[in-house]
């Protein structure tokens, strides 16, 4: 087994919570060679922690190292340092999203098939082995009607203090706000922070609330539609779409095959600490239910209840599969994938299809907002 040099670009919270600790645990396969980050605070001290020297504030210096593959776990738009790690011959896995537009994603796919390299997507829930075997449920239901998926996503801080994450500067109390003061600074806060060319480039119009809910989408969304995807197929058409809150909240109505809706909503409720997301399969005669618990709870199980009738009974039955995190295994597929040059299932061209529909829902909220109203 071959012991691949890793570098990390971006060692904020999901890297200390979930990626470093795998890296370290996968010591037979990963040796982490070098580490970047814009906070020099944070990096001495990540740096320290995992006893790497090789430490640096810009990617580009981090990519002159002699490494075999890089993480790319900064959060923006990848697109660019992504092209960079593969004009270098190097393995690239990274964090979603892979890029903010269709045009980006196309010239990434070109770079990664010129490059010859291992380029795989952060898409986790794709190697939770509870996900898995609610898949294998889902396609084995007899005649599957009708899908409701929701998300409600509550704030991710919540779901961080237990880690000792190591941050720059002081940490502020934030202010719990409700109401349309609440979803405006959200919306302030992400327009600030975020390339708004971009993000006008893939929602197809510049309207605050439709920015906003585009950077949910790619920065969020994108693990639902991947779910479904994963279990449904690609869906055949977005059929309706709407947004609500500021953009922060906002539903859709996916076609799939063999007459298949799927209502899929998503709604930010930052001050409950309970995070829910749920996606529901129903059947003419059984139902099959996928709940996943925070992405930041390590080694949490994901459930799949499965209703089906026993005769004239109704049996209901909860499968607790594996309590592996999908963090790690997706770790444990990298690896495998750079030693035997297969391709994982979480690639661009993937991506890509999830970012298709993910714009389709913009077009339809863009749609819907032009519209005039009666």
């Amino acid at each position: 087994m071959t012991r691949m040099r890793v570098g990390v670009i971006g060692v904020g919270a999901v890297a200390q919570m979930m990626h470093l600790p795998y890296l370290r645990e996968l010591d037979d396969r990963f040796q982490i060679s070098a580490l970047c980050d814009i906070d020099p605070v944070v990096l001495a001290e990540v740096g320290r922690q995992y006893g790497v020297k090789r430490l640096f504030k810009g990617a580009d210096a981090l990519l002159a190292e002699p490494l075999d593959a890089v993480l790319i776990l900064t959060s923006g738009d990848h697109a660019p340092v992504t092209i960079t790690a593969l004009e270098r011959g190097l393995h690239v896995l990274v964090e979603k999203p892979l890029a903010y537009t269709l045009r980006e994603t196309d010239e990434v796919i070109s770079a990664a098939a010129r490059a010859g390299t291992i380029l795989m997507i952060g898409m986790m829930k794709q190697y939770d082995p509870g996900y898995q075997r609610g898949v294998e449920l889902v396609q084995a239901l007899r005649d599957l009607r009708y899908v409701s998926a929701t998300t409600l996503e509550a704030d991710g801080m919540a779901y961080m203090s237990h880690h000792p994450i190591v941050r720059g500067g002081p940490n502020q109390p934030r202010e719990k706000r409700y109401g349309a003061a609440m979803f405006t600074s959200v919306q302030e806060s992400i327009l600030a922070r975020e390339p708004r060319d971009l993000l006008a480039e893939g929602a197809g119009n510049d309207d605050p609330d439709l920015l906003t809910a585009y950077a949910l989408l790619i920065s969020s969304s994108i693990h639902d539609i991947n779910v479904l995807r994963g279990a449904l197929g690609q869906p055949e058409a977005v059929l309706s779409a709407s947004l609500w809150a500021g953009g922060t909240s906002f539903t859709a109505t996916l076609a799939y095959a063999n007459e298949v809706r799927a209502n899929y909503t998503w709604t930010l409720v930052p001050h409950l600490k309970n995070y829910s997301q749920t996606f529901s399969f129903h059947g003419s005669d059984a139902r099959v239910d996928i709940r996943f618990p925070s992405p930041y709870l390590r080694n949490a199980p994901t459930h799949v209840d499965l209703e089906r009738m026993h005769g004239d009974e109704l049996e209901q039955t909860r499968l607790t599969v594996s309590y592996e995190e999908a963090f790690k295994q997706e770790l444990l597929e990298f690896h495998a994938c750079m030693q035997t040059g297969g391709n994982p299932r979480t690639d661009a061209a993937g991506f890509r299809q999830d970012l298709d529909v993910l714009t389709g829902i913009a077009r339809q909220l863009v749609e819907r907002t032009q519209r005039p109203h009666a």
